[in-house]
């Protein structure tokens, strides 16, 4: 959302180029694509600077509470970045054409003429009215992010609901399908 505003408000300039060229690319790779990128990256075959299976070490068990938690922020950070690039590309674009169109409106020309801070006008009046159509948009975006992590899921071997919910499929066990199916329908 930080992103779009920027974007909006210096609509032409080159920040709002270097976005969205940068937004577009990240829009346009597929999940698999950049979940195995990432692994060679920051795996153990790249940088090894994170670790790329599981939410866990095998010696996590053993830690205490605050190193078992810093654990599971360490594991999660990959698949993390893998199930919302997309999503921070498509709200970002949103967020800057709903901000586009506030703009234009006659009551941000008014709040300008009034002698108003261009912050102000921005962080007040604009942000609010163009964050109505980005609401809507966000929650259509969970549950797709549920369906896409089958892929992460696999790719950084997490044993989480979309795997569930495959494996279910795989073996016939309706009742874990429907359960699933109902969870994401909820959601």
């Amino acid at each position: 959302i930080p992103l779009g505003i920027l974007s909006a408000v210096r609509r032409g300039s080159w920040p709002d180029k270097v976005s969205t060229l940068s937004l577009f690319l990240m829009y346009s790779l597929p999940q698999f694509w950049a979940g195995l990128m990432l692994v060679l990256l920051f795996g153990a075959t790249g940088l090894n600077w994170l670790p790329v299976l599981g939410l866990h070490d095998k010696d996590a068990a053993t830690f205490s509470g605050l190193r078992h938690f810093w654990d599971l922020v360490v594991h999660c950070i990959l698949p993390i970045v893998c199930l919302t690039y997309g999503s921070l590309a498509y709200l970002s674009r949103q967020m800057r054409g709903s901000m586009l169109d506030v703009v234009q409106q006659d009551f941000i020309r008014t709040a300008r003429a009034k002698g108003l801070s261009e912050k102000v006008v921005v962080m007040k009046h604009a942000l609010l009215n163009s964050l109505i159509p980005i609401v809507t948009i966000m929650a259509s975006l969970l549950p797709s992010m549920i369906g896409g992590s089958i892929v992460i899921e696999y790719i950084f071997t997490i044993n989480g609901m979309g795997k569930l919910s495959l494996d279910a499929i795989v073996s016939r066990d309706y009742n874990i399908i429907m359960a699933t199916a109902t969870l994401s329908a909820v959601l």
